[in-house]
């Protein structure tokens, strides 16, 4: 079982990490198939590979940042250069400004080249930072009392991974600014108050009329207000957000199922199943099944 995701929340931000990986893999080797809740990034120091992300391919090539979106089933085949051995950093990171998420709030770029020589050993060292500050410590137990309380240097070492999860996370921002299709989005006040109090709240039961008066207008209102500035409905992004959620716990713990189901706010086991397989295209259980190793 891999460490608990290092989360930061910070309003009007929240970062989440769920993995973060240095590869050298062999020349045979190719990504049979992932697909991970947060954006997954590589940044690619030696070797070639052809990515599939979804219906695009890209050649990779060294020193190019890949950014793929969450839910979207990726694998690799040999591309220009073949046969090669491929070194990459990789992360996975779900990140939510005023509670909308990163990549549909700025407009990621599939993938982008650093040209700066100083830019790309700068975020080589954060990332590299960032990958040691993820790894399994014996600070993953509980303390020795058995209470589950942390000990003072247990929290010491948790703070310092999140100080370094941002710092990485502020240099990848820093380097993908001029790439982005929208780098100063304007959304309404009323809708990121709403995607705020979802992030917050999703496990309750919530209800149009709670949301409409959180921003204190109407509920057909509030239904036209998300499909203008997110394309959804508010009732569709609280689904998205607990369906996330969920994947989340699928892949960093071992729990039933229904307790996950109900965790994330779903009153009916049947209901959570449905929603899952049509957002994520696949049951819970074979999500899990065919996601045990995060790339």
């Amino acid at each position: 079982m891999f460490p608990d995701p290092i989360g930061i929340v910070h309003e009007p931000y929240k970062v989440v990490l769920q993995f973060a990986f240095e590869w050298i893999r062999s020349p045979e080797w190719n990504a049979p198939g992932y697909r991970n809740p947060g954006v997954t990034l590589w940044y690619i120091l030696a070797g070639r590979r052809r990515l599939l992300a979804g219906p695009r391919a890209y050649d990779l090539q060294p020193g190019e940042v890949v950014l793929i979106p969450p839910n979207t089933t990726f694998m690799t085949e040999g591309g220009e250069g073949e046969g090669g051995a491929i070194h990459y950093l990789s992360a996975s990171v779900s990140a939510y400004m005023y509670g909308i998420e990163w990549s549909e709030l700025y407009g990621l770029p599939p993938r982008f080249r650093i040209q700066n020589n100083e830019d790309g050993q700068r975020l080589k060292d954060s990332w590299y930072n960032l990958v040691r500050a993820w790894q399994p410590h014996d600070s993953e137990k509980a303390s020795s009392r058995g209470d589950g309380m942390l000990s003072i240097s247990q929290a010491a070492r948790q703070l310092q991974a999140q100080a370094v999860c941002l710092n990485w996370f502020a240099e990848m921002i820093r380097v993908l600014e001029l790439h982005l299709m929208t780098p100063e989005p304007v959304v309404d006040e009323r809708v990121r108050e709403v995607c705020a109090f979802i992030q917050r709240s999703y496990a309750a039961p919530i209800r149009l009329g709670d949301l409409a008066k959180v921003a204190n207008t109407s509920e057909g209102h509030l239904r036209l207000l998300f499909r203008t500035h997110l394309m959804v409905s508010p009732y569709q992004y609280l689904l998205q957000v607990r369906i996330g959620k969920a994947q989340e716990l699928l892949l960093a713990t071992n729990r039933l199922l229904a307790d996950i189901a109900a965790e994330v706010g779903f009153e009916e086991y049947s209901h959570f199943l449905a929603t899952f397989r049509k957002i994520v295209g696949m049951s819970p259980s074979h999500y899990r099944k065919n996601n045990s190793l995060y790339q």
